[in-house]
């Protein structure tokens, strides 16, 4: 009788402690381990013959961290890319902090009778930090896609210099490309600073640097698939400035690039000079690489780095 009393005694304690974790979560995007954690310390000092009740304290835990992951997706419905962001911090946070507190706590509680507990709480929730970042990495790859755009291409006429490209300040798509890794980065470093991401086959990858790696791929990726499907109207003379742009930012964002991208950039490059090398004199003279390349390459990074 003493057992059964207590059984129920946790299933009404987990099941209110689920409904209030739910709330929170839906409501403000907060995981509660906090009141998960004492929960299981109020039982922990109530009940009298505990290691009786290890399935219903397991079976219970698992419940209230389930409902927190189903109202922090709940919150993130409808929101921006910040409450993405928040709930991803608040899971990589209750991994780090607060289940390991409740999986030790619980342990003690039932004598070591929840091995699989740390699993299976871990992977409810990593599970959902996952899904979560891939949605704002969806979501950084549309920002990037719709910053990336070449614009108008106008062409040079034959004999024409490169005055008016020189004397032009930074181009106005490397800068709007620029502007969206940048606004990027910001807004992973202020919800989730140096945060990491666990991943079993890999070494630990930090957070920014992942959402950097998409963002950079993304704006290497549609500039060269731009450059590509409109090289019929590129002028030769606007091939050569092409190709040291595309070397910009191939030095850039060189420690972010994935391989794959990296490639892409290479041959699109080597597209725009042997474009430029079919032009005539004064025009498409393979400056992206020669002394004059050299310096208008050094000229874009410092206007990069203003």
């Amino acid at each position: 009788a003493v057992v059964m009393i207590e059984r129920r005694v946790c299933i009404y304690s987990f099941d209110a402690c689920a409904r209030k974790c739910s709330l929170s979560a839906s409501g403000s995007g907060t995981f509660d381990g906090e009141s998960l954690l004492q929960c299981v310390q109020k039982l922990s000092e109530d009940l009298k013959r505990p290691e009786d009740c290890s399935s219903e304290v397991e079976k219970g835990s698992y419940l209230v961290v389930q409902k927190c992951c189903e109202g922090l997706n709940s919150y993130i419905k409808d929101r921006s890319d910040a409450a993405r962001l928040r709930v991803v911090a608040e899971c990589n946070d209750a991994l780090n902090t607060t289940i390991v507190d409740v999986v030790r706590e619980v342990s003690y509680l039932t004598n070591d009778q929840s091995d699989s507990l740390d699993t299976n709480l871990s992977a409810l929730i990593s599970t959902l930090e996952t899904e979560v970042f891939d949605a704002f990495l969806d979501s950084v790859k549309r920002n990037v896609a719709s910053c990336a755009k070449l614009g108008l291409i106008e062409s040079t006429a034959p004999g024409g210099g490169n005055k008016q490209d020189e004397a032009m300040p930074f181009p106005p798509y490397l800068a709007a490309s620029f502007l969206s890794i940048v606004r990027c980065r910001a807004q992973v470093e202020r919800a989730l600073r140096t945060a990491t991401l666990r991943r079993p086959d890999s070494e630990k990858v930090t957070y920014q640097f992942l959402a950097l790696r998409t963002a950079s791929d993304g704006v290497v990726e549609n500039i060269c698939l731009e450059l590509r499907s409109k090289l019929n109207l590129i002028s030769p003379h606007k091939a050569d400035v092409f190709a040291i742009h595309m070397q910009f930012l191939i030095n850039t964002l060189k420690k972010y690039l994935s391989d794959e991208v990296v490639s892409l950039a290479s041959d699109t490059r080597r597209m725009m000079l042997s474009k430029a090398g079919t032009g005539g004199r004064g025009i498409g003279k393979g400056m992206g690489n020669g002394p004059e390349g050299l310096t208008a390459l050094e000229n874009l990074e410092r206007l990069g780095r203003v």
